[in-house]
């Protein structure tokens, strides 16, 4: 073992100062690139939304509500979609201007005229739910806060939806 010791400490005076100098610079470019490449986990708050989003959603709504306690059967259901503009003001309220189609027969609000208001909350993890009057969306934040993939409900009235939005 003391040979060994010795061996290495007489290497280091007979390397090069040029081979000495590349070897630390490629420790430094590997420590450089270990660090750059490494992800790093983004912790989410209210401002992680912040601005307007355009937003798609499909689901279903019962044809003739059921109510909470009288649930209806699947075959009750009609198609439904909506588009919408929703604006995040990044301290956990929201306003939304949204269209409806119920079933390709019924649209509301076709003029935009009619808006919603309600609150959200985000975890750290990115995700979080959007409330207003009796409606409820559970999302999770994509893309660094650009996208919203989301599932909805409407517990009175038994509407399920699922969408997307993209910050606009």
């Amino acid at each position: 073992m003391k040979n060994q010791n010795i061996m290495f400490t007489r290497s280091i005076p007979n390397m090069s100062k040029s081979r000495l100098f590349r070897s630390v610079l490629a420790l430094a470019g590997v420590a450089l690139i270990m660090q750059v490449s490494l992800p790093r986990a983004q912790a989410y708050d209210l401002s992680s939304l912040n601005g307007s989003y355009a937003d798609s959603l499909s689901g279903f709504s019962p044809l003739s509500p059921g109510g909470p306690n009288r649930p209806v059967s699947t075959s009750a259901y009609g198609p439904m979609d909506e588009a919408g503009l929703w604006t995040f003001d990044g301290a956990g309220s929201f306003t939304a201007s949204l269209v409806f189609n119920f079933g390709g027969g019924i649209i509301l609000n076709t003029s935009w005229s009619q808006n919603v208001t309600g609150t959200y909350t985000v975890n750290a993890n990115g995700t979080g739910t959007m409330t207003w009057t009796d409606h409820r969306r559970h999302f999770v934040i994509g893309d660094g806060g650009r996208q919203l993939k989301y599932v909805g409900t409407d517990p009175d009235g038994g509407i399920v939806v699922g969408g997307s939005m993209v910050k606009q």
